[in-house]
């Protein structure tokens, strides 16, 4: 398994929590300003990601992995589409880059999640399929397969 996600998730929740005790870690380099309504959407969505990078960053290797990091990407590109809704161009085009980019990281980190075949699940050709007395008799198919009903 790849420390890639490990890492990802550390940060994620490291940053997160800076945005949970000061929201102008968020609002102010994406110009979303430094409103109540500004300071109160970027709480939620700091505490949101701080959780789900401490899920990125702990959970077991596997399945659990693989659907935390789709959750990120999920949340992301539901970020991506909320940055629509920003009063101007250049706050939506921020705000919007930044979501699109945190989403292709973590569908990256999903990517190295992958596991790699091993040698015995591994598909080879059977010489015997090339001859076409094999095939003729279906009883050889269940007895390669160790099926004993044949």
């Amino acid at each position: 398994m790849s420390w890639f996600p490990r890492v990802l998730g550390a940060a994620t929740a490291a940053y997160s929590a800076a945005v949970v005790a000061r929201p102008e870690v968020l609002t102010t380099p994406t110009g979303l300003g430094d409103t109540l309504a500004t300071h109160a959407l970027s709480r939620a969505v700091g505490a949101r990601d701080l959780v789900s990078g401490v899920a990125v960053a702990l959970a077991p290797a596997g399945t659990p992995l693989r659907l935390a990091l789709l959750a990120r990407v999920a949340m992301d590109l539901g970020d991506a589409a909320l940055g629509l809704a920003a009063p101007d161009k250049a706050t939506r085009t921020k705000v919007v880059a930044l979501a699109l980019g945190w989403a292709a990281v973590n569908a990256l980190a999903l990517l190295a999640t992958r596991e790699k075949p091993s040698d015995e699940s591994h598909w080879e050709w059977n010489p015997q399929w090339s001859d076409p007395s094999y095939w003729a008799d279906p009883a050889s198919w269940e007895r390669e397969r160790g099926d004993q009903a044949v």
